[in-house]
């Protein structure tokens, strides 16, 4: 019997898929509709979510952006603020977990082990499992349209007793002639991905590439419209949350929601980044409080550590709706 060891314990094979006798089937017997449905009168409960308004429970959370703009940053913050409880970015509820996989499909582990290393998120001991390619050289999901069976069954082993499994990045689990931009394999690829985290009662959070920007006339760079992601649109389809991260005016990323099943607010995440722990602090998109003035001035303060006080007060006052005239009145009254 073939055994092995999965984040400390045995896993074994043999029990982990059984399939169905061909000779006897069985017939589910109809449920009543009360025990499956609700009258439309029913008090509304929303979707549980591990961050509000950034990380549902069930469902994945997407997370593109261009190569070096520092999703895998995000995606370590959000796995630290799982296993400590300490809110993500200073700001952010968060409910916390046991145990989180990081799945690299592209990378070496010891490149996220090194940018861990410079960031150093604190995480208790043995709770933040990397797997990486070489490690796991047979990572495809999907080859060629056929969902790889073994794999997804590997991965379950791994993904047991888990809070939070992260995908990194979704176009490296797929193999095939112009997969990317197959609607129905990506689709199946995410909804296997989410599966495997979902199956294990975890959240999901899956890293992806912006497509490239086109040129115009002149060689000038011309943004690609509201659709980002690299290849098919069917990835925000199947999506429960989408976020594109991109790099902001005077060194202040943002976390901007294209799509959210759940609260609406806030629209946007601003990130000012430390140039040498390269962790994030939220500067906008915090819970509103009453104290309007009070929140908007905590932030510039933190703004202003990274980037000059008029670039400052310029990229708050767009991101928060005030009127620079109204900012400055409040920076200048003590």
């Amino acid at each position: 019997m073939h055994h092995t060891q999965v984040c400390g314990k045995t896993a074994d094979y043999a029990t982990m898929a059984r399939p169905r006798a061909l000779t006897a089937r069985r017939v589910d017997v109809p449920r009543p509709l009360a025990s499956v449905g609700i009258p439309i009168e029913t008090p509304v409960v929303h979707p549980a979510e591990v961050i509000p308004g950034l990380l549902p429970a069930t469902g994945q959370l997407i997370l593109a952006g261009d190569t070096n703009v520092g999703k895998t940053l995000v995606a370590l913050e959000i796995a630290s603020a799982i296993l400590t409880g300490d809110p993500l970015w200073g700001a952010l509820p968060v409910r916390r977990g046991g145990k989180v996989l990081y799945v690299l499909a592209e990378h070496h582990t010891s490149v996220l082990q090194g940018l861990w290393g410079v960031t150093g998120l604190p995480v208790p001991p043995k709770s933040l499992w990397v797997v990486g390619p070489h490690e796991f050289s047979d990572h495809h999901v999907l080859v060629r349209g056929a969902p790889q069976l073994s794999v997804l069954q590997q991965m379950q082993a791994w993904a047991a007793e888990c809070a939070l499994v992260v995908f990194d990045p979704l176009a490296a689990f797929i193999r095939g002639e112009n997969v990317e931009n197959d609607n129905a394999q990506m689709r199946l690829l995410v909804d296997s991905l989410t599966g495997v985290a979902e199956r294990a009662g975890a959240a999901c959070v899956i890293l992806a590439h912006s497509g490239k920007p086109s040129r115009g006339e002149h060689g000038e760079r011309i943004q690609r419209g509201e659709y980002r992601i690299r290849g098919a649109s069917a990835i925000e389809d199947a999506a429960s949350a989408v976020f594109y991260m991109e790099h902001g005016a005077g060194g202040v990323f943002t976390l901007r929601r294209r799509k959210y099943k759940g609260a609406q607010e806030p629209r946007t995440y601003a990130l000012a980044r430390d140039p040498e722990t390269l962790r994030h602090t939220l500067v906008s998109g915090r819970p509103a409080t009453h104290d309007t003035r009070a929140r908007f001035l905590e932030k510039l303060q933190k703004m202003t550590e990274t980037m000059l006080r008029p670039d400052a007060i310029r990229l708050l006052c767009s991101l928060e709706g005030v009127s620079e005239s109204t900012a400055y009145r409040w920076a200048d009254t003590p």
